[in-house]
């Protein structure tokens, strides 16, 4: 009776102390050059403190096959009654400043309790400023002291009008679409 007992290989990676959940979902997979479709695969993901990554297996030892770093600007949408009705599956949006990870989950709870403990991480992060806001802070900070302002003012260029184009915001915004249409 024994040798029927099929062993099983290293058990489900339990042992990380860092995560946070972790749990199958589905993943939109975008086909190559040659399969153009958007189809749903399954990985096992793990929420950490700073990232969401996604596994090939829920083994040790499982492959890391994508990372999304969590920052204050990323974004997190509710799963919503449409996307479900139209394909079955309750879908989670996490935007972050590179990619956008579309999950799925045939369980609305499970979806809920995906999204707030994503969006518990993201408010847990420091607030990301950039450095025309801490420049704006300087500015505020020495409005009393014209020397001190056209110290500022000579040594930033960004501050001063100039005919070439902005290659980046200047101000933070959060990634993706906050708004649920």
């Amino acid at each position: 009776m024994r040798s029927l007992i099929v062993e099983k290989g290293p058990g489900p990676v339990e042992d990380d102390p860092d995560a946070l959940m972790k749990g199958w979902l589905q993943r939109e997979v975008r086909g190559g050059v040659k399969t153009p479709w958007i189809r749903p695969r399954k990985y096992w993901f793990v929420l950490t403190p700073d990232s969401l990554d996604y596994y090939s297996s829920n083994e040790k030892g499982a492959r890391r096959l994508g990372s999304l770093v969590l920052t204050s600007l990323c974004s997190v949408l509710w799963p919503d009654k449409r996307t479900y009705k139209e394909t079955g599956y309750w879908s989670v949006k996490v935007f972050g400043r590179k990619h956008c990870y579309h999950l799925y989950t045939e369980h609305l709870n499970e979806a809920v309790c995906w999204v707030c403990a994503v969006q518990k991480v993201i408010d847990s992060k420091a607030p990301i400023q950039t450095p025309t806001q801490l420049l704006m802070r300087d500015v505020e900070e020495h409005c009393g002291n014209p020397e001190v302002l056209e110290q500022i003012y000579r040594c930033n260029p960004i501050l001063r009008y100039t005919s070439s184009p902005l290659y980046a915001p200047l101000l933070p915004f959060p990634y993706g679409s906050l708004d649920q249409s």
